[in-house]
């Protein structure tokens, strides 16, 4: 296998499955594992994040990525009983392609960093993890765990950076795969690509940009440990910014710039 490196991500089947589509076909053979986690902050619940999300969002947009949530987890259903189609989860993408699925509740709870520990990889890539990884967990790989963020660090560290940069009206945004430490979105940079930013952009189309380009970037990342030529960058908190989830007013002041979620 060679270099063994891990994912861990969630099952989060609108944009996380086309960074799977495209990076894995490259790099199986050196996955050992993919741990799949609920898209469930700490602490947090199916019911509040559904609320949130009402709340700044409204019930049309909540009903319209519900639906497509229920929808993708149905073809994904019929793929696996028929075979036909593509699946439209991160585990059925995994499965194709011969790649270990694990399935934790908590990436830092002692079953899990067992687990971890048996597979020893050299390098774990954290992708949309809701979770934050303590000590512990950042201590396994022989290399180094890294993150994949969709803003051009230090500005935008924290959630939904794509809502952000567009709320801003940003002319361009990007991707940063950093080194992880127990901060948000803290660690030095490895490799950043610009993105730029269309007039009619929407929060969707931004997201799916931001995840090829993540694709690339981690498989130029997985071939710099590799060769053992990773360079690094510093990553200033006091040189960028930090956003967290939107408000109401925050969308409302989105939709009267033009731009849509869709």
């Amino acid at each position: 296998m060679g270099m063994k490196v891990m994912f861990i991500t969630p099952e989060e089947p609108s944009v996380v499955t086309s960074f799977y589509r495209k990076v894995l076909p490259e790099v199986a053979d050196q996955v050992a594992a993919i741990a799949v986690v609920r898209p469930i902050y700490k602490n947090s619940s199916w019911s509040k994040q559904a609320k949130r999300f009402i709340r700044s969002f409204g019930w049309r947009i909540f009903g319209l990525e519900a639906f497509s949530f229920v929808w993708d987890k149905l073809v994904d259903r019929a793929h696996r009983l028929t075979g036909l189609g593509e699946s439209r989860s991160v585990s059925g993408i995994a499965k194709t392609h011969g790649v270990r699925v694990l399935h934790p509740d908590d990436v830092n709870s002692p079953d899990f960093l067992n687990t971890v520990r048996e597979i020893a990889p050299d390098l774990i890539i954290s992708v949309s993890c809701p979770l934050i990884f303590k000590d512990e967990l950042l201590e396994i790989p022989s290399l180094a765990c890294v993150n994949v963020h969709s803003s051009l660090l230090p500005l935008y560290r924290g959630m939904l950076p794509t809502f952000w940069v567009l709320l801003n009206e940003e002319s361009e945004t990007g991707v940063t795969v950093m080194y992880m430490n127990p901060g948000i979105d803290d660690g030095d940079i490895i490799l950043q690509e610009r993105i730029a930013i269309t007039d009619d952009e929407s929060l969707r189309s931004l997201m799916a940009k931001c995840k090829s380009v993540a694709a690339d970037l981690i498989l130029e990342t997985i071939r710099r440990f590799e060769s053992d030529n990773v360079d690094s960058a510093p990553n200033p908190a006091e040189s960028g910014s930090y956003f967290s989830f939107p408000t109401k007013a925050d969308v409302k002041r989105f939709r009267a710039l033009g731009r849509a979620v869709r």
